[in-house]
């Protein structure tokens, strides 16, 4: 009969491919979104697959394709959205919270914007959850209960500005944070209660 030793000995080494096919499945879709962000969608699995220091056959043996790459993507970039929700609802600022939160979002989407398009029905079906949306109707509760945005303001107008960011996103030439970030300025600024903070220039 084996050991404790010798059972804990096989346990671990039955666990260890496992460990291993884990961090090469997460080092390829750190990869991948660099990729992706350079190139776009263009980018090709034998470039993914350097950047990442592993086989395409390895890729392949977990993903079938970009697409199931781009779900993969898309699915811990939702994960990261909610925990910037999350972390924006733990500043005990009602306005820096809800500001950082915007930033992060435009941050966000800056940095995937050579492959946007092919994120955004992907992402729409992970962040159009109600989870998701009652983290941003929280967001936007608090700003109106501290006096930051106007008593009639929802979350719905929030989300409406995240989606008009990706427009803007969309029509910049090139990546340009400060127009970005302006028009999320004059946008928050139009939602404050009359006599609210000016707009910072």
């Amino acid at each position: 009969m084996p050991s404790t030793a010798d059972a804990s000995r096989a346990l671990a080494s039955a666990r260890a491919p496992r460990r291993d096919a884990v961090r090469n499945e997460q080092r390829v879709i750190e990869a991948a979104r660099a990729a992706f962000a350079e190139r776009g969608p263009d980018a090709s699995m034998e470039e993914i697959a350097a950047r990442a220091g592993v086989g395409v056959g390895t890729i392949y043996r977990r993903f079938a394709g970009k697409d199931a790459l781009l779900d993969a993507i898309a699915e811990q970039l939702s994960a990261e959205l909610d925990a910037a929700a999350d972390a924006a609802l733990d500043d005990g600022d009602a306005e820096r919270g809800l500001l950082t939160f915007l930033d992060y979002v435009g941050r966000f989407t800056s940095e995937k914007r050579l492959y946007s398009a092919a994120l955004l029905d992907r992402l729409g079906e992970r962040t159009d959850r109600p989870v998701t949306n009652a983290k941003v109707e929280q967001l936007t509760v608090n700003a109106v209960a501290a006096g930051v945005l106007s008593s009639d303001v929802t979350g719905a107008d929030i989300k409406a500005l995240l989606v008009a960011l990706r427009g803007v996103m969309e029509a910049l030439p090139e990546a340009d944070d400060e127009r970005w970030r302006r028009f999320v300025r004059v946008h928050i600024d139009g939602l404050r209660p009359s006599g609210g903070t000016p707009l910072a220039s």
